[in-house]
């Protein structure tokens, strides 16, 4: 199993040979350039920044940065790669400091990255697509654009951001890492097709238009996110609900407070490592966050109900939600995990291994209640691929707190 930094570094090979690429082809003329003033350039930063400020919000993902358009717009103007990483760099630090937020060496990393590998893909797709411009004139002005490196930012902005994001993901092993990247690109293919589309457009009417592009450019961006907002909003406001069901149990002292929370954050890694769907994941972490709802059924919350008993207790109360007639198979299913069959068994199988864990967890470094703890696990769950994908996630996180 990979960390995440060691998972990032296979990437920075591609970034430094593209970028280089980008410079080497920009030196040699080879990427046809537009002529900027500094004033241009200090547009663009200003750009830069606004949108920085402005992410488009995906609904249970991650921002889009819409940044992107416009430092890609750049590139296919043809600025060099070092111009390229200082209205990057600088738009991301001046938008910090409007926020009044801390600057992390990370994500600022990332914008540098980013911007120099962007400036080689351009440089690579406008060379091997020579011949492809697409060009149209109106009252004397000629727009142009390469489709050759028109194509390459598409492709840097809808797959390669997801796949920065997935190689991320701590949990993500290399062996799903296809399936987790169709999954993200599906996910973001909204936001990407609005920012790389931007760009596209401000790459072609900027002969045209000069610095009148860059507040066009901000229309649709703008259009965009408040659209994506709306998703975003409606996708908190349940996930929220969701939430706000599994306190009920806590509210009757039936269990510690934020249980639900703390096993639907384990279950989801351990659903990443085993692999599971996207649809699927949805799935458990809200089964994980409401597989203790039956309890409100019981007045008495010290009287003993067995497992089976909540959870079909449980799961009789959500299915009178239609929507989350998947959530209440796998709440009825973790009951009884071993007997568990179907598309639920192993759904229902990390809930109660998860929530045993949550409930029993061994003293952190004490080895020997950890193996009493899995062997336990084996027993009640009868799933050994689960508990070692669950210990696999408990070792990555004792990794972390140590780090």
């Amino acid at each position: 199993m990979r960390s995440i930094a060691q998972r990032l570094l296979l990437l920075v090979p591609a970034t430094v040979v593209g970028g280089s690429v980008g410079a080497l082809w920009w030196l040699l003329d080879e990427v046809p350039r537009a002529e900027l003033s500094l004033l241009h350039y200090v547009l663009f930063v200003v750009a830069t920044t606004v949108t920085e400020l402005l992410p488009m919000r995906q609904p249970g993902g991650r921002p889009v940065p819409t940044s992107m358009a416009i430092v890609a717009t750049l590139a296919l103007l043809g600025a060099s790669p070092v111009a390229l990483v200082a209205v990057g760099a600088t738009g991301w630090l001046l938008a910090r400091v409007v926020e009044r937020q801390g600057i992390h060496p990370g994500p600022f990393a990332m914008r540098v990255v980013g911007s120099w590998s962007l400036a080689g893909v351009v440089a690579v797709g406008a060379t091997l697509g020579v011949g492809w411009t697409g060009t149209t004139t109106h009252e004397g002005a000629v727009a142009s654009i390469d489709l050759g490196a028109g194509f390459a930012v598409v492709l840097a902005i809808m797959v390669g951001s997801p796949l920065v994001q997935v190689m991320s993901l701590q949990a993500t092993r290399m062996s799903h890492l296809p399936r987790r990247v169709v999954e993200a690109v599906g996910h973001s293919w909204m936001g990407g097709a609005a920012v790389s589309s931007t760009a596209l457009l401000g790459g072609l009417v900027y002969d045209v238009l000069g610095a009148w592009t860059l507040p066009t450019m901000l229309i649709p961006l703008l259009a965009a996110r408040m659209g994506m907002d709306r998703f975003a909003v409606a996708s908190r406001a349940y996930d929220q609900t969701i939430r706000a069901m599994s306190r009920l149990p806590e509210q009757l002292g039936a269990v510690d407070a934020e249980h639900g929370v703390r096993v639907g954050r384990l279950a989801h890694q351990v659903g990443l490592d085993l692999g599971l769907d996207a649809d699927t994941l949805t799935v458990l972490e809200h089964a994980s966050h409401l597989h203790e709802l039956g309890r409100i059924r019981h007045d008495d919350p010290d009287a003993h109900v067995s497992r089976p008993q909540l959870a079909r207790g449980g799961a009789s109360i959500i299915r009178e939600t239609d929507s989350l007639s998947r959530v209440a198979d796998v709440i009825e299913a973790h009951g009884e995990p071993h007997a568990a069959s179907g598309e639920v068994a192993l759904p229902a199988r990390v809930v109660a291994a998860c929530c045993q864990v949550d409930r029993y967890g061994p003293v952190p470094g004490d080895e020997g209640q950890r193996q009493e703890m899995l062997v336990r696990l084996v027993r009640d769950i009868g799933d050994l691929e689960v508990v070692a994908s669950l210990s696999r996630v408990l070792d990555r996180e004792g990794a972390l707190r140590q780090g």
